[in-house]
């Protein structure tokens, strides 16, 4: 079969491999659809957890082609949105409902392999059955949109809270929908892109800010006290050091971007004290699939704007690259499309 392969660190191949082998428990799943996530490009800069070699892409749905001698729950045929998150179910942390902080923690597309491929092989306790009405493209979305609702389940939004959302790529946009549906009265947005802060007005958000020298008046007149809540999704440091400016007292901040692990950041903490500020992380998605789906078969949240490229395999290289200049929005890969 035809995959992608991160063979080391910032190194990138399109190989024929072997079709995986399927494993008692699990089901082959031929994959329709896989998005290229902002997580693909740390695990790509050795920035994340992974190990070299490896085929990335976590964001993924599909139909199962082969299931396992022991499973009974899905059939050839089913379609399927797959949960990269492989909790091993014994632990500690996963016998206290906290199974993304496993102690034994494996994650396809990240730990072993994933998406960017024809086929993957994957426990089947990793599969959703998915209804006939969302299309494979909102299928490549269940995977992000559950990180957004662990998100808003961590941080708890009440009700007129006002909200300040520090980026507006593909998650930002599905925050600001996600936000405007559970209680907030305002989103604001901040951004670079001009065209992005279009988009998420036409997504919801309330008012719209384009980033520079002057936001800091603009963001002032809209919260002259601060924000109940700021969310970081850019996960760069210099963004996420400013975010603190925006909080008001008894404010909470989300850590929703994912920044390199070894960066640092400079917080007050003597400001975080007399603020009673709460800051939130929140680190993928933890048994969330269903309430996505739910959102996306119920037509609550609109992910076809965010998709601004579809691609077959042979063209991931020239779309990662436009991907990691912030050129595009989500891009999906279409591994059995056409070269």
């Amino acid at each position: 079969m035809k995959a992608v392969l991160f063979p080391a660190p910032e190194s990138i191949s399109l190989e024929r491999v072997n079709d995986p082998e399927c494993g008692a428990d699990e089901v082959v799943v031929q994959v329709a659809r896989c998005g290229i996530c902002g997580t693909d490009l740390h695990i790509y800069r050795n920035e994340y957890m992974s190990d070299f070699p490896l085929v990335p892409g976590h964001e993924f749905g599909g139909i199962v082609v082969e299931t396992g001698r022991q499973v009974t729950g899905l059939r050839v045929g089913d379609r399927v949105a797959v949960d990269p998150n492989l909790y091993c179910g014994h632990c500690d942390f996963c016998r206290n409902e906290m199974a993304n902080h496993c102690l034994n923690w494996q994650g396809i597309g990240v730990t072993r392999p994933g998406g960017f491929a024809e086929y993957s092989a994957v426990p089947a306790r990793a599969c959703y059955l998915l209804p006939d009405t969302i299309s494979d493209a909102q299928a490549a979305f269940v995977e992000p949109l559950a990180c957004v609702v662990h998100a808003l389940n961590r941080l708890q939004v009440s009700p007129a809270d006002q909200v300040l959302i520090l980026g507006a790529g593909p998650m930002g946009l599905l925050l600001v929908q996600a936000l405007q549906r559970t209680g907030a009265s305002h989103v604001v947005v901040v951004e670079k892109q001009a065209e992005r802060l279009h988009l998420a007005y036409e997504l919801g958000a309330t008012q719209t800010v384009l980033a520079g020298h002057d936001q800091d008046e603009h963001l002032r007149a809209v919260a002259p006290h601060g924000f109940a809540i700021v969310i970081d999704a850019t996960g760069v440091p210099a963004v996420i050091e400013r975010a603190f400016t925006y909080l008001r007292p008894r404010g909470k901040y989300l850590q929703f971007g994912v920044a390199p692990k070894d960066v640092r950041v400079s917080v007050n903490p003597y400001d975080i004290f007399r603020n009673d500020w709460t800051i939130i992380g929140s680190f993928a998605l933890c048994y969330t699939f269903l309430p996505a789906i739910d959102w996306l078969a119920s037509g609550a949240i609109d992910v076809g704007p965010l998709v601004s490229h579809t691609a077959p395999i042979e063209q991931f290289v020239d779309v990662f690259t436009q991907f990691a200049a912030g050129s595009t929005l989500k891009v999906h890969i279409n591994p059995g499309g056409p070269a």
